[in-house]
């Protein structure tokens, strides 16, 4: 019997009726002398040793690049509107997709230096297994960190000052991460939050790293999930880039 344990409930409901079945089929054949008794044991598929880190590292591990990344463009993107120096992009030849491009790149190009650390830890701390393809892991990493500048990026344009981007983002991130499913699956929040884990893209990173890491996923079984982050980072740009735009006419 293959039970999908992600809804752990419904599981432990499903296994109580397997074995009352098993049982019930033992006590028919008891009256027999060669009668054989059956013992179900169970065995769990992807996490043999039913290690916890495995599930919280995968799931903190999206939490880690929307953090840091939104919160390294936003500081950035403040920190140059208080000194003056977005003012003198207007007499630049640059339009404003090169110039948001510009200030995206090396934030980027920093980030997946924390994205390569992150997974040696992963490997060789926590032991998490790399069942899946790397490189599919590093283009969904990727993914994640356009989406964490872009959010950050988005934030820093409704600011004023670092100090309110900081209470910006002290309310998104949390909520974030608290509708993500990373510490808890998704399956045990309340149904009408359920449909918000759509517009979360950790929650679309995390399913994509233990789809990878642990269970072997290859890209046909995470497409949804990839869809969805290129969906909201192509949306975050699109808002940052419209909301550069304004700031410096």
């Amino acid at each position: 019997m293959l039970l999908n344990a992600v809804n752990a409930n419904t599981a432990t409901i499903s296994r109580g009726y397997v074995e009352r079945v098993v049982q019930s089929y033992g006590e028919s054949r008891s009256s027999s002398p060669r009668s054989g008794g059956i013992v179900l044991q169970p065995a769990y598929l992807y996490n043999p040793g039913l290690e916890a880190s495995w599930f919280l590292v995968t799931g903190v591990f999206g939490l880690l690049l929307i953090l840091n990344a939104s919160l390294v463009a936003e500081t950035t993107m403040v920190k140059e509107r208080e000194s003056g120096t977005v003012e003198q992009l207007l007499m630049s030849p640059a339009n404003t997709a090169e110039i948001v491009i510009a200030k995206i790149a090396p934030l980027f190009c920093l980030l997946c230096i924390m994205v390569v650390l992150t997974i040696g830890l992963m490997k060789f701390v926590f032991h998490v297994p790399f069942l899946g393809s790397l490189p599919l892991l590093m283009f969904g990493s990727a993914l994640c960190l356009l989406c964490g500048i872009s959010l950050g990026t988005v934030i820093a344009t409704y600011s004023q000052s670092a100090r309110q981007a900081m209470m910006i983002g002290f309310f998104v991130n949390p909520s974030l991460f608290a509708l993500s499913g990373s510490l808890n699956p998704v399956e045990a929040m309340p149904k009408w939050l359920q449909p918000l884990t759509v517009l979360n893209p950790i929650h679309h990173f995390a399913t994509i790293a233990r789809g990878v890491l642990i269970k072997g996923s290859a890209f046909v079984d995470v497409w949804p999930n990839f869809l969805g982050l290129f969906v909201l980072t192509t949306g975050l740009l699109a808002v940052s880039t419209m909301r550069f735009r304004k700031q410096l006419r």
